[in-house]
């Protein structure tokens, strides 16, 4: 789903009121009215535009006008409004009553808050739970302003009755005011939510590079996380993300502690069941700033849980049923070798769902382990245990009142010289809740949790090589080979990110450094100078050859993960 937003493909226009009262310029206001206060004395109307050419071509599914009515003059009427298409040109610093434009057939609505009787009450931590939010359907006509030349896009009209007080209302408008109690949010804002090409599994990329050509104004141009339509990354370059987000005050992310100037895009960002909180959740960590957070989606404003670790290294994240969120950090010390007594660079994280309260957060972690350069953290809901990966070994921790019990362990196959893998990413294999993908600074491979079949084919090229597994117990039934299109997903290594595709079994992959061949080609300071992120995402299908895709040639990206709300 795109929603409206300055950095988003859907962008805001203008919008402004009318009133038969005055002339006056009314476009930077705060607030719009609808309707008359003084059984019509004085009447108002007001108007939005938004664009939508960036959707031209693409199948909308459904397109909702979200608007935020903040106050009615009789709450108990659930008056009506009527919303109506524009039909002619119109400006937001010179329409007045006399010179409005004309409109089509419209819609009736009926709705209304903000009266003392039935008071609006915003959520500055979850904007969408508000109950001053509204949503108009307006398919018909989105479809139409995208696809239909003979319908031209001049925006929408919001008109009440004018003769009676009983249907007058306010809205928030597309300019914030940070001393309001509610349109202080830009999730208030006037919206366009628009689902398209549904049934296509987005990918979620975290971009340490703003952009060339971000807009300078409002928000400032920073790092974020992208979505992006897997549809045809093909047009990429021209639509860009079809959203961002970064835990800032546009976002309702509103305590500056949290993630400070530094954030860098996130290391690990991936959709989950919201357990305790309902609906579905972003869970995302952020190695440059120590963010951590579970975030409302689709709504991406505001966030259930949140901290700003405080530990280096951070590259994974995952949050348990019950709320707890557990970090993977490549680095930090959380404890030593016992026969040696030396620190354990890396290690595990436990946080409760209480230390991540929205306004009083603790970053102190409930439990800490040693994990040698741990990277990445899945749940397994079908044992109630959590996976991690480290340098050389792959771990199933048991969960259990609240805390991790280390279980078994499988190291992992050493690279052809006898080097560690340097495992990196662990994300489940959707459609076989026995495997996991697992990439590593060797390559990519399936791990089957069971074991229960031989699934290693001898003779590949690539790691893991058969003498590797050879060394290690049932080692050709725990490390698969024997999955689609296994010689084009293993043609890179130095992997940071692998996984699949549940609805098109397309595979998609990022790399660095040496292990990416294609970034030796490109001479842009941006790829050299960042060795760890790549512009490109590699998309694998079932069969057939691989592509590389790119919106910016600039673009940082560590990671990329389909936007799949499931742990396995």
């Amino acid at each position: 789903m795109a929603q409206t937003g300055p950095r988003n493909i859907i962008k805001r226009l203008q919008d402004t009121y009318i009133t038969n009262a005055d002339t006056a310029d009314h476009s930077q206001g705060h607030i719009l009215h609808v309707g008359t206060p003084d059984n019509g004395t004085t009447k108002y109307r007001s108007f939005m535009r938004f664009d939508v050419s960036k959707l031209r071509g693409a199948p909308i599914a459904k397109a909702t006008l979200r608007v935020y009515n903040s106050f009615v003059s009789d709450c108990g009427a659930k008056a009506w409004m009527g919303v109506y298409p524009v039909t002619q040109p119109w400006d937001q610093s010179t329409i007045t009553w006399a010179n409005q434009p004309t409109v089509g057939a419209g819609k009736g609505t009926w709705f209304g808050l903000g009266h003392p009787d039935c008071p609006d009450i915003p959520d500055k931590y979850n904007p969408a739970a508000s109950n001053g939010i509204q949503r108009i359907d307006v398919t018909d006509w989105v479809k139409a302003w995208a696809n239909d030349s003979s319908f031209p896009n001049y925006g929408i009209r919001f008109s009440a009755q004018e003769d009676v007080s009983t249907g007058y209302k306010d809205f928030c408008s597309m300019n914030p005011l940070s001393s309001d109690y509610a349109c202080n949010a830009a999730y208030n804002t006037p919206t366009l939510e628009v689902e398209f090409n549904t049934g296509s599994t987005p990918v979620i990329s975290g971009n340490a590079y703003p952009g060339k050509g971000e807009p300078t104004d409002y928000p400032t141009p920073h790092a974020t996380v992208d979505f992006l339509d897997s549809t045809n990354p093909g047009v990429w370059p021209a639509s860009g993300p079809y959203m961002r987000w970064l835990p800032d005050t546009y976002h309702s992310v509103l305590d500056p502690t949290l993630k400070g100037d530094s954030w860098g895009g996130g290391t690990s960002h991936k959709l989950r069941p919201g357990g305790t909180y309902g609906g579905t959740v972003m869970v995302t960590a952020d190695r440059a700033s120590g963010f951590v957070g579970v975030i409302p989606y689709p709504a991406l404003a505001g966030y259930h849980w949140a901290i700003n670790a405080g530990i280096t290294g951070i590259h994974g994240v995952e949050m348990l049923p019950d709320g707890t969120v557990v970090a993977a950090s490549a680095d930090h010390v959380f404890g030593q070798d016992k026969n040696t007594g030396k620190n354990i660079p890396g290690g595990l994280a436990v946080y409760s769902k209480a230390q991540g309260t929205p306004g009083n957060w603790n970053a102190t972690p409930v439990q800490g382990i040693p994990l040698d350069g741990a990277h990445e953290v899945v749940y397994d809901p079908g044992t109630h245990s959590l996976w991690a990966i480290g340098t050389d070994v792959l771990v199933r921790y048991d969960y259990t009142g609240g805390r991790l019990v280390p279980g078994d362990s499988w190291p992992l196959p050493k690279q052809a010289g006898g080097a560690p893998a340097y495992g990196h990413e662990l994300t489940p294999v959707y459609g076989n809740s026995d495997r996991f993908w697992v990439g590593t600074n060797g390559g990519i491979v399936q791990f089957s949790k069971s074991g229960a079949v031989d699934c290693y084919d001898d003779t590949p090229d690539t790691w893991p090589v058969p003498a590797k597994v050879a060394d290690l117990p049932g080692g050709d039934k725990h490390w698969c080979t024997n999955y689609a299109n296994r010689a084009e997903v293993t043609q890179r290594n130095m992997i940071k990110s692998v996984g699949n595709d549940p609805v098109t079994g397309r595979v998609i992959s990022t790399c660095s450094q040496a292990g990416c061949p294609e970034m030796q080609t490109n001479d842009l300071p941006g790829e050299q100078a960042n060795g760890w992120d790549t512009s490109f995402i590699r998309f694998i299908p079932t069969s057939g050859s691989m592509t590389l895709q790119q919106a910016d040639p600039y673009d940082r990206r560590y990671k990329a993960t389909w936007a799949v709300p499931a742990y396995q």
